[in-house]
C-alpha cells in the first residue's frame, strides 16, 4: 500500500443554538495543491454563519479561477479581502453587522510549501511526532497579554479578553490577513476554531492529535472534550497528516479524478444530524468516491525559513481600546473586565446545512479532560473591539500607521529610531519625549516595544506607540502620540487636596491605595493637569478617579474589578509624595 497524506475533519455545535463554523477542503486537478478553509462566524452578532459560509464560499470561487497558485502569500491576502467584500456587500440590512473570523492553510504537496493566512482567532498550528513547532498568532487582546508576557499560552484561552478580537472579515473596517509560512519538518497540521483549541493546552493538544487517524475518531474526541460543558463554542477542526518525508513514491490522486470530476470538495456549514462524513484512505488503488475527505500525496524536500509574520497591522485596530491598559513605565491601569453576559451557540459536525441543535447532551467527562485547559465558565461572545470601542481620552487620540522598513544593529537603535521616525513626521513636540514601558517577548524573528509619551516629564494618558521589529528592520510603528501639548505642569491642588475634595462630592470617604500620580490627560479639544489616584469607596468598589487638579472634579472614573491585597495610604504618605514630587521638579 501506498504511503499517503490524509485529510479529517469535523465540527460540533457545542453547547449553542447555531453552530456557525463553516469549513471546506479544496484540492486541484493538478494533484499537487491542497486548500483548507475553517471560518468561524462571530458569536452575537446576527448573521455569524451567514458571514462564515461566505468566507468559503468565496475561498471556493478564488481557487476554482486558479489553474494553480503562482504566489501563496498574494493569493491567500486576496482571499481575506474578496471574502470580507461578500460579506459586507451581501446586499441585506439583516447582516449588516456579519462577522467571521478565518485561518486557511494553502499546502503545495510536490513542492513542499506550506503558508497560511488567518484573520482573528483560528489557529494553524503545525506539529512534529505530537511536538508543537509553530502556529498562527491571535489578533486577540488575551494573545496580546501574553505577547506581553502577563499571562502563558494556555492561559489565553481562559482569558477575560479572548473574547475581544480586533480584526474581522466583515464589519465595519477591512481584515487585516497575516501570512505564516512553515517548514518541511512537521508531519502534522491543525486548522481549527477558537472552540477546538481553546479544549487543551498545548501538549496535550500534540498527544490528542497524533492518535486522529479517521474522522470519526476526530469527533469523538470533539465530543469527549466538550461533554459536560456548559458554555463551549463551536468547534471545528481540520487534520491533515502528512506521509513520512522519505517517501517519494506516492502520488497523489484526489477523490476528484477517480470520480471524474475536476475538483474534490469537503464543505462544513450547519447540520441538525451529528453523524460525521467517514474518513477514507485514498491512494491509486482505492480512490473511488468523490465525497471521501482523504486524499494522498508525496512529499519532497524544500526548507523554508522560519517566520513569524505578525503581519504589518497586527496591533492597531487593538491600541484604541488596549491603550487604557497603561499610562506610564512604572503602572498599568487595571482593565475593566468585560461586561457582556451573552454566550454564543456552539457546532456540531457536518457537511450540509443544520437548523436546529440535538437537545442531548452527554453527562460524563472524560480523563482526557483533566489533561486539558480549564473552560472559561460564561465566556462572553465574540466582542469587535475596532477604533469605535475605544472610550473618551483615547478615542481622541489619533493613531497613525508607519510601516517604514529602516533597518536597525539592535533592539535599542530600534528603540532610538522609533522616536526620530515619530518627531520627523510630525508626532512630537519639542517638550515630549518616549520612555520604554515594555520590551515585549522575542518570537520568531519578532519583537515588540511599547513606548508611553511624556511631556516634560509627565506621562501623557493614553498617548503610547507600539514598534514592530522584525527581521532586523522596523517593520511597523504604531503611534497614538501628540505634538500641540501646551500646559503649565504646576497642579494648583495637591494630591491630598484634590482626594479631599473629591470626597465631599462622592459624599463617601477614599482610601487611597495608590499614591496619585500626576498626568496629562486629553479631555476633547483641551489639556488637563490630572491627579489620577487609586482609591477603595466606602462600599469597597475599588476605581481609578481622575481628578481635576485645578478643581478636584472627576474628569473620568474606571472601575478596577481587584480584590484585596492593597493597604491604605494615608494622607501623610501622599504629602510626603507631593513634596518628594515638587523637590524632583525644583
Amino acid at each position: 500500500m501506498q504511503n499517503q497524506y490524509r485529510v479529517f475533519s469535523a465540527s460540533h455545535i457545542g453547547q449553542r443554538n447555531e453552530n456557525q463554523d463553516a469549513f471546506a477542503v479544496l484540492t486541484h486537478s493538478k494533484c499537487d495543491e491542497l486548500l483548507c478553509v475553517v471560518a468561524d462566524g462571530m458569536g452575537g452578532h446576527e448573521g455569524g454563519a451567514f458571514a462564515a459560509k461566505k468566507v468559503v464560499e468565496t475561498c471556493k470561487v478564488k481557487w476554482e479561477e486558479s489553474e494553480s497558485v503562482i504566489d501563496p502569500d498574494t493569493f491567500l491576502n486576496e482571499l481575506a479581502f474578496c471574502a470580507h467584500e461578500a460579506v459586507i456587500d451581501s446586499g441585506n440590512a439583516k447582516f449588516d453587522q456579519a462577522q467571521s473570523l478565518v485561518s486557511v492553510l494553502y499546502i503545495h504537496l510536490e513542492k513542499s510549501i506550506y503558508v497560511s493566512m488567518h484573520v482573528g482567532d483560528c489557529r494553524t498550528i503545525q506539529f512534529a511526532n505530537k511536538n508543537f513547532i509553530k502556529r498562527t498568532i491571535d489578533q486577540s487582546l488575551a494573545q496580546l497579554h501574553a505577547l506581553k508576557g502577563d499571562i502563558s499560552d494556555d492561559e489565553i484561552a481562559s482569558h477575560p479578553d479572548q473574547n475581544k478580537i480586533y480584526s474581522s472579515i466583515g464589519g465595519s473596517e477591512p481584515p487585516s490577513p497575516i501570512i505564516e509560512h512553515y517548514s518541511p519538518d512537521g508531519d502534522t497540521f491543525l486548522i481549527c476554531s477558537d472552540g477546538f483549541w481553546e479544549l487543551f493546552n498545548q501538549h496535550a493538544l500534540g498527544v490528542a492529535i497524533e492518535k486522529i487517524e479517521s474522522a470519526e475518531a476526530l469527533e469523538e474526541l470533539i465530543e469527549q472534550q466538550v461533554s459536560g460543558k456548559t458554555h463551549h463554542d463551536n468547534t471545528t477542526a481540520i487534520i491533515v497528516k502528512l506521509p513520512p518525508s522519505e517517501d517519494s513514491s506516492s502520488m497523489f490522486v484526489p477523490p476528484s479524478l477517480a470520480a471524474g470530476h475536476q475538483e474534490s470538495e469537503v464543505e462544513g456549514s450547519l447540520r441538525t444530524e451529528g453523524a460525521l462524513p467517514a474518513e477514507s484512505a485514498l491512494s491509486a488503488e482505492s480512490s473511488t468516491s468523490s465525497n471521501d475527505k482523504n486524499t494522498s500525496t508525496k512529499l519532497t524536500t524544500y526548507h523554508y525559513k522560519f517566520l513569524l509574520g505578525l503581519g504589518s497591522i497586527i496591533f492597531v485596530i487593538a491600541l484604541t481600546y488596549y491603550f487604557l491598559s497603561s499610562t506610564d513605565s512604572t503602572h498599568d491601569l487595571p482593565e475593566p473586565l468585560p461586561t457582556s453576559g451573552k454566550t454564543s451557540p456552539s457546532k456540531q459536525s457536518s457537511e450540509q446545512p443544520s437548523g436546529q441543535a440535538p437537545d442531548q447532551k452527554p453527562e460524563q467527562t472524560s480523563e482526557q479532560d483533566k489533561t486539558t485547559s480549564s473552560e472559561p465558565q460564561g465566556k462572553s461572545s465574540k466582542e469587535a473591539i475596532g477604533t469605535q470601542a475605544s472610550t473618551g481620552e483615547s478615542g481622541n487620540i489619533e493613531t497613525r500607521r508607519q510601516t517604514p522598513n529602516i533597518p536597525i544593529l539592535n533592539i535599542d537603535d530600534a528603540i532610538e529610531k522609533t522616536e526620530d521616525v515619530i518627531r520627523q513626521k510630525g508626532g512630537l513636540g519639542e517638550n515630549d519625549t518616549l520612555k520604554v514601558t515594555t520590551r515585549g517577548n522575542a518570537i520568531g524573528n519578532s519583537q515588540v516595544i511599547k513606548f508611553q509619551q511624556f511631556y516634560k516629564d509627565l506621562p501623557v494618558y493614553g498617548a503610547q506607540t507600539i514598534t514592530l521589529v522584525r527581521d532586523g528592520k522596523i517593520a511597523n510603528i504604531d503611534s497614538k502620540t501628540l505634538n500641540d501639548i501646551d500646559i503649565d505642569i504646576s497642579p494648583a491642588l495637591s494630591a491630598k487636596e484634590a482626594v479631599i475634595l473629591a470626597e465631599n462630592e462622592i459624599g463617601t470617604r477614599l482610601n487611597v491605595l495608590e499614591a496619585p500620580q500626576l498626568i496629562i490627560f486629553k479631555k476633547e479639544d483641551s489639556y488637563l493637569l490630572i491627579w489620577r489616584a487609586e482609591v477603595e469607596k466606602a462600599s469597597g468598589e475599588r476605581v481609578m478617579l481622575f481628578l481635576d487638579s485645578t478643581n478636584a472634579l472627576i474628569v473620568e472614573e474606571i472601575s478596577l474589578h481587584i480584590s484585596g491585597g492593597q493597604e491604605e495610604i494615608s494622607f501623610e504618605d501622599i504629602a510626603s509624595e507631593d513634596e518628594a514630587s515638587e523637590n524632583e521638579k525644583d
